[in-house]
């Protein structure tokens, strides 16, 4: 239908041009002229037509290839927004992992001190903990398969804990060779060295216990003037003079020729001198 249309508009189209012509030229025109000129605008006007046609179609692809890359900007557009946001999200993310790892950085540090603190109080108490067990006797201060069979080197490492004033040690040493071997010959030195570190750590009372126990366990023991020597400043420790006098006294009586003697009259006079105040019995 609408090529017929088409065809009906060119045929009145090259009639009016025809009869324009014609017209303008003040004379007929024959047939075959007529024809010639129809055929020669129906051409023109066919040019055309296609000339539109392929403009027509040019425009299309212009238009449809304009729409393309419209619809592909937007989507790269779209796309760059999107990693845009991602981008922020993943730099809102890194900053919230930056602050925790500061924040674990930290208290990883906090922790570490803790525990360090904490491993030197374990230390210290660890160490007061074994100061306080040797002193009241709780716990062993040698290990029993450390302890020599033979008594006279266990008297050995007692006296050399002794001088080291590692009187804790002295002590037990010493009681462990007297509870092996009460009867030994270093027994009675035994005993005398537990007298001498008890007063080494200024337990007075303590060591008068000891040295009152060695004189009627050992009555006989060649070491008696040195037990009496100890005694006597166990009780001036105590500020107990005349008990003082009284042992240095009875050393002097019993053993006045023993080396010890000498020491004895010179103490005894010391402590005659003394003032009044300095002593409390």
């Amino acid at each position: 239908m609408a090529d017929h249309t088409a065809r009906q508009f060119r045929t009145s189209l090259v009639f009016a041009l025809a009869l324009g012509a014609g017209a303008g030229s003040g004379c007929w025109v024959t047939t075959s002229e007529y024809d010639h000129t129809r055929t020669a605008l129906e051409a023109r006007v066919h040019a055309m037509e296609t000339n539109d046609q392929q403009r027509r179609a040019q425009l299309q692809t212009a238009v449809d290839q304009a729409t393309e890359q419209v619809r592909t900007l937007t989507a790269q557009l779209e796309q760059a927004r999107t990693q845009t946001r991602n981008l922020a999200d993943l730099g809102a993310r890194l900053d919230g992992i930056e602050d925790r790892m500061r924040q674990l950085s930290g208290s990883t540090e906090d922790l570490r001190h803790a525990v360090d603190e904490s491993a030197q109080t374990r230390t210290q108490l660890t160490a007061r903990v074994d100061v306080l067990e040797r002193r009241a006797g709780i716990a062993p201060l040698v290990n029993a398969a450390d302890i020599p069979a033979d008594n006279a080197q266990v008297l050995t490492l007692a006296r050399t804990a002794f001088d080291a004033r590692d009187f804790a040690r002295a002590r037990f040493l010493a009681n462990a060779l007297i509870q092996r071997a009460p009867q030994d010959p270093s027994a009675d030195d035994a005993a005398l060295l537990i007298a001498r570190s008890n007063l080494g750590e200024n337990r007075s009372a303590t060591a008068v216990q000891d040295l009152q126990r060695f004189m009627q366990t050992y009555p006989s023991s060649d070491l008696l003037p040195d037990a009496l020597t100890i005694l006597a400043e166990a009780f001036m420790n105590l500020r107990l003079c005349t008990e003082a006098q009284r042992t240095l006294r009875l050393l002097l009586d019993r053993h006045g020729r023993a080396p010890a003697a000498a020491a004895a009259r010179a103490r005894l006079d010391a402590i005659r001198a003394l003032p009044r105040e300095a002593c409390s019995g």
